[in-house]
């Protein structure tokens, strides 16, 4: 009964925009970008000469909306990210534990990437891009103009219900949302925090943000701090969630520490949606590589997954890139 009800709303999120404009993108391709492995995944690895990672519940968050994925690795020249976000459809920028400053591959890469996506939407082109937790305050660091207006909190391993603010319906993400989504973002614990550092929502305002960008939901944290946890910029497809959608259906971690991640029907329902939600964002993009033979070199069906999961790390599959 419970799935049924979560799948139609989901079916009703798809048919959201019906007829879609004939120029819709059948085969849309999502950018995920990389970062350096932490000291948590390489420890329990026999080869640690990896240098960037790519968590696979964010591969497979897009996947099972319809979308392929290509990794952007770190440390490369500004051309390669260039020839990248002119070839994808959309960007996500997953979580993680890297700065969100130029001083990591993560920082440096994510700066030209989200330039790239500003610069695109200002000319026309329809260029999604999603943060996700520490992609999320890198976006707030980015669109302030390289300032941090980050606030110490203690929101890990906690799973919340959205608190949504005024005007919430005035959005993309909550004008598609199903009436019995929306009900359960608002009053079931569906989203799971990561997270020790927040935006706070008098620092969003003070920052400036507030001009550019919606508050659409604020989260509270252990020690009931009002934190921000999802956002949608006014004019442009930028999306960031404090919050960790694709751990709902894909990470499955033994330790206590992540014991908090909702894998009910609801909360699985409520991912889907974010990414079914971003994907779609995504297939009003047709950019597309050059060839056939570069898309095909620059998916991630060329690497394989390792089961991390089951060395002891806290990811249940990583994709492990030299």
């Amino acid at each position: 009964m419970v799935s049924s009800v979560v799948l139609f709303g989901l079916l009703l999120a798809l048919l959201a925009n019906a007829a879609p404009p004939v120029d819709y993108n059948l085969r849309p391709i999502i950018g995920i970008l990389s970062q350096k492995p932490p000291k948590s995944v390489l420890d329990v690895l026999d080869d640690k000469n990896y240098t960037s990672y790519i968590a696979a519940s964010y591969v497979k968050y897009i996947e099972g909306s319809g979308a392929r994925a290509v990794p952007i690795l770190i440390n490369q020249e500004d051309s390669y990210y260039e020839k990248i976000a002119s070839s994808v459809n959309g960007i996500l920028f997953p979580g993680g534990a890297v700065s969100i400053t130029n001083s990591s591959g993560y920082g440096s890469a994510g700066q030209i990437l989200y330039d790239h996506v500003v610069r695109a939407n200002m000319d026309g082109i329809y260029m999604p891009l999603w943060g996700t937790c520490l992609g999320f305050e890198m976006i707030t660091y980015l669109a302030a103009h390289k300032q941090k207006w980050l606030k110490r909190c203690h929101a890990s391993n906690k799973a919340d219900q959205l608190t949504l603010q005024e005007g919430y319906m005035d959005s993309r993400i909550f004008d598609q949302m199903p009436a019995d989504v929306i009900d359960y973002v608002s009053h079931l614990n569906t989203t799971v925090n990561f997270h020790t550092w927040c935006m706070t929502p008098e620092n969003f305002t003070e920052s400036g943000l507030i001009e550019d960008f919606k508050v659409l939901a604020t989260s509270f944290d252990y020690d009931d701090l009002e934190y921000v946890a999802l956002i949608e910029h006014n004019e442009m497809p930028i999306f960031g969630s404090q919050f960790h959608p694709e751990k709902n259906p894909y990470e499955w971690p033994n330790d206590e520490g992540h014991s908090a991640i909702p894998h009910d029907p609801y909360s699985v329902g409520v991912a889907h949606y974010f990414s079914n939600f971003f994907v779609n964002q995504a297939r009003y993009n047709t950019q597309k590589f050059m060839t056939e033979e570069e898309e095909t070199e620059a998916l991630i069906y060329n690497y394989n997954s390792t089961f991390t999961g089951a060395l002891g790390s806290s990811f249940t599959e990583c994709y492990l890139f030299r």
